[in-house]
């Protein structure tokens, strides 16, 4: 018996502890390679922000397979602490830069992270002469980055030149927990048929959204009978095209379908993958 449990614990810890490594890992820098001649797109930073109760796992993965399959390089983490304080490892480095943030109060809400945001986009112009930056977010983290481009933006010292939003909820009832039921109000010429607070919120503030921005909505459905990635609707996240009509110099659309189109499983889908490679470095 004694045999057994000893070789249960080892066996236990060969598992558990690479996985440990891996996740401590998937929230450190990793600056991998440069590219060769490098193209003014390639030296723009960009910011990676994870959904509600989002952490290391929310896009470690994917910010890794950048780093593989396109040459991207996960050059600094971003800490925001309890208190708003921002703890900065790593660096920028010249090509491809990708900065992942991590918010250690998993419950605040776009309204706080927009300030966060605002007060990371400070530190890296005053610390690192940051002019421009690029923003990618998934779930809650689309609603803070807007909230941000209509409330903060127009005071910021860095200016946003690409966005990329993963299954924004633009129109629920709910824009972070789940609920029981999946908001998809129809869209007619004007826009949703019932437009939901935040959704009405943002377009109070739509005309501070610079007119120069481009912006990649991507959005799953999971069947043609389901058109839904499982907790966004496609009309939700889709809503935000009537938001930016006006003040978007270009607003592409991006659906990704089947089993891996799930909520859960867009920022680990090669397809996400592929579309922000190209949108934001031009491949």
């Amino acid at each position: 018996m004694v045999g057994i449990t000893i070789g249960m614990i080892v066996l236990v810890l060969l598992v558990m502890i690479p996985a440990a490594f891996k996740f401590v890992a998937l929230g450190k820098p990793k600056t991998r390679q440069t590219v060769g001649a490098l193209e003014p797109a390639d030296q723009i930073p960009t910011i990676f922000l994870p959904g509600y109760f989002g952490n290391r796992f929310s896009f470690g993965r994917l910010l890794n397979r950048l780093s593989l399959r396109y040459q991207a390089n996960k050059s600094m983490v971003v800490k925001v602490d309890l208190h708003g304080r921002i703890r900065i490892r790593g660096t920028i480095s010249q090509s491809r830069p990708m900065i992942q943030v991590l918010f250690a109060n998993k419950l605040s809400r776009p309204e706080q992270q927009a300030t966060w945001l605002a007060d990371i986009c400070r530190a890296l112009h005053d610390r690192y002469g940051v002019n421009q930056v690029n923003l990618v977010g998934h779930s809650m983290g689309c609603i803070t980055i807007f909230w941000f481009l209509t409330h903060q933006s127009a005071t910021s010292m860095v200016s946003v030149k690409r966005v990329v939003a993963i299954a924004g909820p633009f129109n629920d009832s709910e824009i972070a927990r789940s609920t029981s039921d999946i908001d998809a109000y129809p869209l007619n010429a004007k826009g949703p048929v019932k437009k939901m607070p935040i959704y009405r919120a943002l377009s109070k503030r739509v005309f501070a959204i610079p007119k120069d921005i481009q912006v990649l909505n991507i959005a799953g459905r999971i069947s043609n009978l389901q058109q839904d990635d499982g907790q966004v609707s496609l009309n939700s996240a889709f809503s935000l095209r009537y938001l930016l009509r006006a003040p978007v110099e270009q607003y592409r659309e991006l659906v990704i379908h089947g089993k891996r189109a799930t909520h859960r499983l867009l920022h680990e889908n090669s397809e996400v993958d592929e579309g922000i490679a190209k949108f934001i470095w031009n491949l």
